[in-house]
């Protein structure tokens, strides 16, 4: 599975999801170590929590096209 900044790069996962690793992981196509999604832990940029503006748990699952507040790009 790739890293979420090329999840987001993709239009795959909202925008608006962070992770530690979106900081320093390279834009390249990394697959991550055991072939999982990224980790976490994930917050939302707009709500600077682990909730999104929906009230929801946001993650690289539930942070998704058909979501509410979810902003592809």
């Amino acid at each position: 599975m790739p890293g979420l900044n090329v999840l987001i790069q993709r239009g795959e996962v909202c925008q608006c999801l962070r992770d530690k690793k979106l900081f320093y992981e390279a834009d390249t196509e990394e697959t991550m170590n055991d072939g999982t999604v990224p980790a976490g832990p994930f917050w939302c940029a707009l709500t600077q929590s682990l909730q999104g503006p929906d009230g929801k748990i946001v993650g690289v699952e539930e942070c998704r096209q058909g979501r509410s507040c979810c902003e592809i790009a």
